[in-house]
């Protein structure tokens, strides 16, 4: 009997590259699960800094508190960040376009910059601020600090057939899914075109291709595992591919709901081939 599938995990990741959250359950709104990459971290030209270029952002822990999020880090006290921050407005550059954002405040900068060593800010992206999916992507979907698509899902079986290749094994939140899905078959989700989550419809858009995030360890460290074993396994082209990226399959004034872990999730439509993969 095939085991169903189910939504085994969620998480929204506050700040672009730090540490995540796990929820047994979230809203969605018009940019995906609510908080999810609503701050990210700057450097000193404006420009998204990621665990790519300062893999210490690995070692930040974030976690709900009252009033909005609380930061900790190893050797320094926890940094308070508001819902809602009344810094000064400034525009990063987001992989080439311009965007208007809110400076957190001169503290959060302060201990950013202590932390990591240089000259960083911490930003947020206002609800006036609109980012859309580029015409590369032609999925009509408003976008908080993501990369490409406002939710990333990976299955669990198919980390499973990975750890089988591994000497050390890795587990889900290496790879910052938003959901992750238990049962079924390895790498199922490739041909997935369409699914829903509990009452929560989305089209399957991209196959996720990774980077060297996926290579930063615990200590926040970049070493050459486990992307070099997935290079020999999941390479497609220039890509090395995991997991999907998902849209909200609704009109963008209805994108809404909410998940909660133990949702069912149903397979509505399959392709012949994989996914696509937009660089």
């Amino acid at each position: 009997m095939t085991q169903s599938l189910t939504l085994s995990a969620l998480y929204v990741y506050p700040i672009k590259s730090a540490g995540g959250i796990a929820l047994a359950h979230s809203d969605i709104g018009p940019r995906g699960l609510t908080h999810d990459r609503r701050w990210m971290v700057v450097g000193a030209a404006g420009r998204p800094v990621t665990q790519r270029e300062a893999p210490k952002l690995r070692l930040l822990d974030v976690s709900f508190e009252d009033g909005g999020l609380r930061v900790a880090a190893p050797h320094q006290e926890a940094l308070h960040i508001p819902w809602q921050p009344q810094g000064a407005p400034r525009t990063v550059d987001m992989w080439g376009t311009p965007l208007a954002c809110v400076s957190v405040s001169a503290q959060a900068a302060s201990w950013l910059s202590t932390f990591l060593g240089g000259d960083y800010d911490l930003v947020y992206l206002p609800g006036a601020t609109e980012r859309w999916q580029p015409e590369s992507r032609p999925f009509g979907s408003q976008l908080s600090f993501v990369d490409g698509s406002p939710f990333h899902l990976i299955s669990e079986v198919s980390i499973a057939d990975l750890n089988g290749q591994l000497e050390l094994p890795v587990g889900h939140t290496e790879f910052r899914p938003n959901l992750v899905i238990s049962g079924g078959a390895a790498y199922q989700e490739d041909v997935w075109r369409r699914i829903r989550v509990g009452e929560v419809a989305f089209e399957v858009v991209e196959s996720c291709a990774r980077c060297s995030i996926l290579n930063v360890n615990a200590s926040g460290q970049m070493t050459a595992q486990p992307l070099r074993t997935l290079s020999r396994l999941r390479r497609r082209g220039e890509a090395i591919l995991f997991g999907q990226q998902l849209v909200q399959d609704a009109p963008h004034a209805q994108r809404s709901g909410q998940l909660a872990v133990g949702d069912v999730l149903e397979v509505l439509e399959v392709g012949q081939t994989a996914n696509p993969v937009y660089l």
